[in-house]
């Protein structure tokens, strides 16, 4: 049953021990044995599954920096859940390519800028220029910025921008520039060689949440390996 607290975030002590046909403090004394320091413990640990925090577990906090920790913890463990679903042998290619970059732009809707800003921050020790340019610009705008720039990032996570806008770029300006895209999507059908799926994360349209998490776990991933390939270039 507490190995499926993420399916019941709402739950409580009184109702797990009713079901279980025992008291309140029987389940906390068992909760105890397995490691955790109470029920709210082991309930926090399950709501990575669960991506939020809901009102009766505030009620349950009686000191700021219990919530403060169960937002930073849980942040920690959709990081950790997210990290093993990744390609990164893919993600090391790009970044292989990205370490000749000098000037890089993202193209993305509102939902990526917050995880747009993280990657340029990131990609300052590296002394890489990142643009952030609004996807719905002019679309002279969009293939200037693939003529000027060494590496093009889309965001389309539904892939309908990308079907639709990208498909009105100048076919040559396309043609001499595609290598330079890479694609974060859910759509798998969009058919370019860099394409980062999204369709394998589980849930990944329930919430803005999960996919900005996801979309900055890939921006850390990919500068972390940018960090490894830059060493070995500096060691040769």
């Amino acid at each position: 049953m507490l190995d499926r607290l993420s399916e019941f975030p709402d739950i409580s002590i009184e109702k797990i021990a009713y079901l279980a046909n025992t008291t309140p403090a029987t389940v906390t004394k068992f909760c105890k044995k397995l490691g955790y320091d109470g029920f709210l413990g082991i309930k926090q640990e399950n709501y990575i599954n669960f991506y939020g925090i809901t009102q009766e577990f505030i009620n349950e906090i009686n000191d700021p920096i219990d919530l403060y920790n169960a937002y930073t913890n849980q942040m920690k463990n959709i990081y950790d859940d997210l990290y093993p679903l990744y390609n990164h042998e893919q993600i090391s290619r790009i970044a292989w390519q990205l370490s000749y970059c000098k000037r890089i732009t993202v193209l993305t809707g509102h939902h990526g800028f917050t995880a747009t800003n993280l990657f340029s921050e990131m990609l300052r020790s590296f002394n890489i220029l990142c643009y952030e340019i609004d996807r719905h610009s002019d679309i002279s705008i969009i293939e200037n910025t693939l003529e000027q720039s060494d590496m093009i990032f889309i965001i389309s996570l539904s892939g309908k921008w990308m079907k639709k806008e990208l498909m009105e770029i100048n076919e040559k300006v396309f043609e001499r520039n595609q290598n330079k895209i890479v694609a974060l999507s859910y759509d798998s059908s969009l058919g370019l060689s860099n394409l980062i799926d999204f369709s394998f994360i589980p849930d990944f349209f329930d919430s803005t949440f999960i996919s900005n998490n996801s979309i900055q776990v890939f921006f850390i991933l990919l500068v972390s390996y940018l960090a490894v390939e830059m060493k070995k270039r500096n060691n040769l």
